[in-house]
């Protein structure tokens, strides 16, 4: 049996029997993640010997340059619900040219997106930082500008070999980015072999060589190998099809919904920023730390799309359900181990990124360790969300949920945040209670919808 046909859904009405099946889906998308991540973990370890101030300004210039991908890539969702469903319903020619749209709209995306980063410089200036820290945080997000064409490219194929069930190329590919973002790092952040010293802004230009080098290689195992052949993904790509719109109808929402909460925390970054450079790195080590404990149930999120989008199309609601009903509990399973973690070894974990007995960095310590407690109490609610909404996109249902995105990260988290971390005066700690209230209510507001949605489909 291929592994195409080995990921066709089939009934299912036991935790025992779809549990496995999820994270055999979501265990290479959450390596290809981590991998992804410890990127990340690389490019802040290598600028963190730079000192706090540059890590500080690194953080600063990352977050917003992830903050224009994202954006793209919501959009690029919409690939994973339409192919998903069509793979599930047979239907592989609407499979193909899923694909060869998703390209398209890659593309278009690139310009909105380079615009956004583009304001960004603009707007840095202007804010209250630090001369010194805005400078090098717009150096980065220059030479992170070439990058990001492939990045919106990848992000279209990687949906798609995702929807059909074979999401190793990927895994493959981010494992050896990290090797590559090491490398490129040693060579422009600290001019390494004679190349130009850049500084922080070198982990940009690094960034930017991992990702064409990212698309060309997915590009190239796409077009050649046998299983994905027949797809044809680069066959006519001049020509439109309304397909693309049902993408952009599916996606868009989903898009807000990822400005909406990394807008919550960007906010909070910006916000922190004003704190002083010791707040502002320590948030950075912090969100580092969550973000790697997320991306397994991200993974989860992401395959439960695939598995309740496969199940929804051939017609079986009871596999469905399960899918969405399981990989909920997997999420809550995982935070609840991490944030045992974050509590049991919080001087361990920020000293992987940060040299603990170096006295000038105490109070970016002291500062960590205050927030590792608050992080811990919202991994549970982080890692809910993230799932309840890549369920909620296996059923299409992607509007209500950015609404309520809305709601939970910016009408309730924003205000809880500028209220405990300013007017009250807790500082980053209310900052952080501000992010964990605005997380918990969009976890239950979510889980409330799909399971609304499930008995309404009679699942």
């Amino acid at each position: 049996m291929s592994a195409e046909a080995a990921a066709r859904p089939q009934a299912r009405s036991s935790w025992f029997t779809e549990a496995p099946a999820n994270l055999g889906l979501a265990l290479p998308i959450a390596i290809a993640f981590i991998a992804q991540m410890a990127t990340v973990f690389v490019d802040n370890v290598m600028v963190g010997r730079l000192g706090a101030a540059a890590l500080a300004a690194g953080g600063l210039g990352a977050n917003l340059l992830f903050a224009c991908l994202w954006i793209g890539m919501g959009v690029l969702g919409g690939i994973a619900a339409v192919a998903a469903h069509a793979f599930g319903a047979g239907d592989l020619d609407k499979v193909s040219t899923t694909a060869r749209q998703g390209l398209r709209l890659a593309l278009a995306l690139t310009l909105p997106c380079a615009g956004l980063l583009i304001g960004f410089m603009l707007l840095l200036p202007h804010i209250g930082y630090d001369p010194a820290t805005v400078r090098t945080a717009q150096a980065l997000l220059f030479w992170g500008l070439p990058g990001l064409p492939p990045a919106l490219a990848f992000t279209a194929l990687r949906y798609f070999v995702t929807a059909l069930g074979r999401p190793r190329v990927v895994t493959a590919i981010a494992l050896l980015s990290i090797g590559v973002t090491a490398i490129s790092n040693y060579l422009f952040v600290f001019g390494g072999f004679g190349a130009p010293n850049l500084g922080v802004a070198g982990v940009g230009l690094s960034g930017s060589i991992v990702g064409w080098l990212e698309f060309t290689i997915v590009a190239a195992y796409v077009g050649l190998d046998r299983g994905f052949r027949r797809y044809r993904v680069f066959a006519n790509l001049g020509r439109a099809n309304p397909i693309l719109w049902e993408i952009v109808h599916i996606g868009w929402p989903i898009a807000g919904a990822y400005m909406f909460e990394n807008g919550l925390f960007l906010l909070t970054t910006l916000l922190m920023g004003l704190l002083g450079s010791a707040a502002l790195a320590a948030h950075t080590v912090v969100i580092g730390l969550c973000s790697f404990s997320f991306m397994l149930p991200y993974a989860i999120g992401q395959a439960a799309t695939v598995r309740v989008g496969h199940a929804f199309g051939a017609g079986e609601p009871v596999a469905a359900r399960w899918s969405g009903y399981v990989a909920l509990h997997l999420g809550v399973i995982w935070m609840s181990l991490t944030a045992a973690l974050f509590l049991i070894l919080p001087r361990g974990l920020v000293g992987l990124y940060i040299d603990i007995a170096d006295p000038l960095n105490g109070p970016t310590l002291a500062v960590a360790m205050a927030l590792l407690p608050i992080a811990a109490l919202f991994q549970i609610f982080d890692g809910t969300q993230a799932v309840a909404l890549g369920a909620l996109r296996g059923l299409k249902d992607t509007r209500i949920p950015m609404v309520i995105c809305f709601l939970g990260y910016w009408v309730i988290g924003v205000s809880a945040g500028a209220a405990l971390g300013f007017a009250l005066g807790y500082g980053p700690v209310g900052l952080w209670f501000g992010l964990a209230i605005g997380l918990a209510a969009t976890a239950c507001l979510l889980t409330w919808r799909f399971h609304r949605r499930a008995r309404r489909l009679n699942l």
